[in-house]
């Protein structure tokens, strides 16, 4: 008997753990449109305050602790002298954006360096509010499916549960 309740809380638990890892994913999404957002105002104000090199800017903005969970900004500052096409690579081969997410970021890629520095910031400014139309769907999608995932998580756990006992 004990083994069954032994077998049966290890079920629960594993549901739930289950659930919760998959309601993680969705706010992992939010943190890294917001992250996104903060790397683009972070960019507008370097623009503007020292008007750096775009290998520099990479490189500065990707030395940021902030700014190092974006796989994509790493690697493309360790080829920034190969700029746009280090961007291009680097967006590509990062698994962890969305299409809507890898767009935006695409157009700042286009835009750093191609333009007049009013060009870029107002192109820049619209990169940021575009991530922030994203955040603000993101954000009430990621608490309903995070709900979601872990009700389905401690549902599904205590379904096996009756069903194996």
């Amino acid at each position: 008997m004990s083994g069954k309740l032994l077998g049966g809380m290890l079920l629960l638990a594993a549901g739930t753990a289950l659930g919760c890892l998959r309601a993680e994913r969705y706010a992992a999404e939010v943190r890294r449109i917001r992250l996104l957002r903060a790397l683009v105002s972070a960019m507008i104000t370097a623009l503007r305050s020292t008007l750096p090199l775009v290998s520099e800017l990479l490189r500065e903005t990707a030395a940021m602790p902030q700014f190092q969970p974006l796989r994509f900004l790493q690697d493309a500052a360790r080829h920034a002298d190969c700029f746009p096409a280090c961007w291009a690579e680097a967006l590509s081969r990062d698994n962890t954006l969305t299409e809507p997410e890898r767009a935006v970021m695409e157009t700042v890629g286009q835009t750093l360096g191609s333009t007049a520095l009013e060009g870029q910031v107002a192109a820049l400014s619209l990169c940021a509010e575009q991530l922030a139309a994203l955040s603000a769907e993101a954000e009430p999608a990621a608490k309903q499916k995070g709900t979601l995932c872990r009700s389905m998580g401690v549902l599904g756990s205590i379904f096996l549960v009756i069903l194996l006992l």
